[in-house]
């Protein structure tokens, strides 16, 4: 029932959906080791029980407590089979190295964003955290698909509580502020349909026109 574990202790994030059948699994291994524990308890107590009209139905709680074992053990071989079946399809598609190169992107983006490049050891202990994060989390697991990579950078950031540092933010992060700040070659575009146009400059300086005589007749 346990799942292969990799050699080193180092975590990568290359797999949420195998962290997530590892932890079914390793649910369901506990599940029957307590039914099991129960089943031979419940032998001990009907040994020591004498049989009587009040005494308990042991037989048809051993009976439910194999079947609860026998459904246990089904589970285990059907999220095996499914999360094989899974890994299979990513590969082929080549889904799973697509996904494994955006976590590693991810990781590496919050750790220039958050960290000191002369403090290696923070940078380590920070890309350890983030790929430990985005290998359990579900939630970042959807979003990184579902969100921009400067909101998906923020959201990491929340949860390992570390806020990104603006200065070292990646690219894209802070081009709302630049392009305020210096104006680029963009300003002479025509505006997007929808928005409204700004003034000819040509009539500056020109007298406003009076406004028309109101018809006496």
């Amino acid at each position: 029932m346990d799942m292969a574990q990799p050699d080193s202790d180092e975590i990568r994030p290359t797999d949420a959906d195998m962290h997530w059948t590892g932890w079914a699994l390793d649910a369901l291994r506990e599940l029957v080791q307590s039914d099991l524990r129960t089943k031979r308890m419940i032998e001990r107590q009907q040994d020591r029980t004498p049989a009587g009209p009040d005494t308990p139905d042991f037989g048809l709680t051993q009976s439910r407590l194999s079947r609860s074992v026998r459904l246990s053990l089904a589970m285990t071989e059907r999220i095996r089979t499914d999360y094989l079946m899974r890994r299979e399809k990513r590969k082929a598609s080549g889904e799973q190295e697509r996904r494994r190169q955006r976590r590693e992107q991810a990781a590496e983006a919050v750790v220039q964003a958050v960290t000191k490049p002369d403090d290696a050891d923070d940078v380590e202990r920070v890309r350890k955290l983030v790929r430990e994060r985005l290998v359990e989390d579900e939630i970042l697991d959807v979003q990184i698909d579902t969100l921009s990579p400067e909101e998906f950078l923020k959201a990491v950031c929340r949860k390992i509580g570390r806020p990104p540092h603006p200065i070292r933010q990646p690219q894209g992060m802070d081009d709302v502020a630049e392009t305020e700040a210096e104006p680029t070659e963009a300003d002479d575009r025509e505006p997007a349909e929808g928005w409204p146009h700004p003034p000819d400059e040509s009539g500056v300086g020109r007298p406003m026109p009076k406004p028309a005589e109101p018809d006496s007749s």
